[in-house]
C-alpha cells in the first residue's frame, strides 16, 4: 500500500467518523482514545493486518507512558513478548483533538502538543522509528484554535459564536496565522523545522516541563539534552475551504529529530 494512500485514507476516516458521531448525538463521548478505533479500522482495510497494530502500547521509551496506536513490520505472535521490545515495530502515532484550549499559549492543552511532538521526535531520535502526529477536530475548531486562520470563535452567553463563513477557493492554501504555524506545515509535503530549549521565558511550560514529566526507561542510554530540534513534515490534511462539505478536518505530520 502506498504511503500518502494510507494517511489520505486516516485523514478521511478520522473525519467521516467524527461527523458520524456529531450527527447522532454522541459528540461529548468523543474523546482522543476513541480515535484508534476508525483509523485501526481503516489501515486493516488497507491490506495491514490486525495483528500488526497495538492501540495503546506501553511507550519502550518513557516511563509510565502509552503510544496511541503502533504498527509492527510483522505479524505478532504473542502480546505479551512485545510490550517491552520495539525492535520490530515500525511506525508509532499519536493523536489530538482541536478545542479552544488548542490555542491558548502556554495552556495545558498547547503542553500537551507540544509533549506530543517532542516525545515523538525523541522516539525518532532514540530509536530510529517513523513517528506521526494527527490533529483533528470540528472544521471551524481545527480551522480556528490549530491553523489560527480565521477570526477568533466568540463567545456570547457561554455559546461559540462562529463568524460567517465567506466564500473560499476549494483548493486555497490552509494560512496559518496561530500558536503552530512555525511548528507545522499546512500543505502536502511542506516541512519545518524548530528548536526548542529547556529554558525559556517561560521555565513553567516547553521542554523543561516536558523533562519533568517524561523520565527515560534507560537513563544512561536515553539522555536528554538542553535543546532538541525537530523537522515536521505534513503528509496528509483536509483541504482548505471545505466549510460547506465537511464538518470535520484533520492533519498527519510526520515527526524526526534533526541530528547534529
Amino acid at each position: 500500500m502506498v504511503a500518502d494512500e494510507k494517511f489520505n485514507a486516516i485523514v478521511d476516516a478520522v473525519c467521516y467518523w467524527l461527523g458520524y458521531q456529531f450527527k447522532i448525538g454522541r459528540e461529548q463521548l468523543v474523546h482522543e482514545a476513541s480515535l484508534r478505533y476508525p483509523i485501526a479500522d481503516t489501515i486493516t482495510a488497507k491490506g495491514i493486518a490486525i495483528n500488526r497494530i497495538v492501540l495503546e502500547k506501553r511507550h519502550p521509551v518513557f516511563k509510565s507512558k502509552k503510544i496511541d496506536l503502533v504498527i509492527f513490520d510483522k505479524d505478532i505472535q504473542e502480546l505479551a513478548e512485545i510490550e517491552k521490545d520495539d525492535a520490530n515495530l515500525e511506525e508509532v502515532y499519536e493523536f489530538k483533538l482541536a478545542k479552544s484550549e488548542t490555542s491558548k499559549e502556554y495552556g495545558t492543552e498547547h503542553q500537551r502538543v507540544f509533549n506530543d511532538v517532542v516525545r515523538l521526535a525523541y522516539y525518532h531520535l532514540w530509536n530510529n522509528k517513523d513517528c506521526y502526529f494527527l490533529m483533528c477536530g470540528k472544521y471551524d475548531e481545527f480551522k480556528t484554535f490549530f491553523v489560527g486562520q480565521t477570526n477568533a470563535i466568540q463567545q456570547v452567553n457561554r455559546r461559540n459564536i462562529v463568524p460567517l463563513r465567506q466564500k473560499t477557493n476549494r483548493f486555497e492554501e490552509w494560512q496559518p496565522e496561530g500558536l503552530y504555524k512555525n511548528w507545522f506545515g499546512f500543505k502536502i509535503s511542506e516541512e519545518k523545522e524548530i528548536e526548542f530549549k529547556a529554558t525559556t521565558e517561560n521555565n513553567s511550560w516547553g521542554l523543561e516541563s516536558f523533562q519533568k514529566d517524561y523520565k527515560p526507561r534507560e537513563e544512561n542510554e536515553n539522555m536528554f539534552s538542553n535543546t532538541i530540534k525537530i523537522k515536521t513534515k505534513c503528509v496528509a490534511i483536509t483541504p482548505h475551504g471545505l466549510e460547506n462539505i465537511r464538518t470535520h478536518a484533520a492533519g498527519i505530520w510526520k515527526i524526526e529529530a534533526v541530528k547534529n
